[in-house]
């Protein structure tokens, strides 16, 4: 395969829906990704993820960060930036102990919603039953990074293709178009592999992208008038993505105590979402347990 462009533009996605499956697929290759991706979805293939009802269905034109930025605005000064957790401790009366740089903490109930494999970088004490330690060590993030391309139209629309694209020839190796509409700007996104993407300079990476964009969409694509990337390997504290790249074998073995509380601490984050694992709606759902049973507990 050296290239497919996806023309079902209007009506949606027989084709995005297989080149939307790779996402998950290549950010942890493996035979056990194929049944990792049907448990996220539901038991629903992953690639229905952009159908009604599924978890990318909706886009936000200004992004997602504004659903953070509104909730601390109302949070004011209880949410801490730049402040890490080292340390949880529980103390004789039974509340815990959360130390950070900005200062200590005390809680009668507290959440963890980071990747399971960070989870490694808190000091517990008591220390955590071994089957959390075991987690941490067989549940290790995904590895994939993005590139934006925007122009003054989305151009390839009036060609009938949809800007969802299948590449073998890299290094952006998957497209989609997350243009916020028909006018423009258009806005192509390119996941590429971080092994052969993140180690070039900035300026050549701005390059192979694009080659890559062009192959894809025409020579137009080389002529944006914007363009951005992220590596997002070398964030310290979210490294890899969109998902973790679980072996085979983890899920039976180290599955059930990815949400199971231990003296008072609750897990969330998208990792141990039931449905959706890895995006957005998944870190919703998993919010929502979480804080569900921190309420019973205390209420108990």
């Amino acid at each position: 395969m050296a290239s497919v462009v996806a023309r079902e533009r209007l009506d949606p996605r027989p084709d995005g829906d297989r080149v939307a499956g790779d996402v998950g697929l290549r950010a942890r290759p493996g035979v056990d990704a194929a049944c990792g991706a049907l448990r996220e979805g539901g038991g629903r293939s992953r690639p229905d993820a952009g159908r009604g009802g599924g978890a990318q269905q909706d886009r936000f034109p200004a992004g997602t960060q504004q659903i953070a930025q509104r909730l601390a605005e109302r949070l004011g000064d209880r949410v801490r930036l730049g402040t890490i957790v080292r340390r949880i401790e529980q103390r004789a009366d039974g509340t815990l102990s959360v130390g950070a740089d900005g200062g200590d903490v005390t809680a009668r109930a507290v959440i963890v919603a980071i990747p399971p494999a960070h989870r490694a970088s808190i000091d517990f004490s008591p220390d955590l039953p071994a089957e959390y330690e075991k987690l941490a060590r067989h549940w290790p993030q995904g590895s994939l990074s993005k590139a934006y391309a925007a122009y003054e139209t989305p151009y390839w629309r009036a060609n009938g293709c949809s800007g969802e694209a299948l590449s073998d020839e890299g290094p952006v190796f998957i497209t989609f178009d997350v243009s916020p509409g028909d006018d423009g700007p258009g806005i192509l996104l390119g996941f590429t592999d971080p092994r052969t993407f993140d180690p070039l300079p900035a300026h050549e990476r701005r390059e192979r992208a694009l080659d890559g964009f062009a192959a894809l969409f025409g020579d137009k694509a080389r002529e944006p008038v914007d363009y951005i990337d992220h590596c997002w390997g070398a964030e310290e504290f979210a490294p890899g993505g969109p998902t973790a790249a679980v072996p085979p074998g983890s899920w039976t073995t180290y599955g059930p105590w990815l949400r199971k509380p231990v003296n008072g601490i609750h897990w969330a984050g998208t990792e141990t979402a039931d449905e959706w694992t890895g995006f957005l709606d998944g870190a919703v759902r998993s919010g929502r347990r979480a804080a569900a049973e921190v309420h019973a507990e205390l209420s108990g």
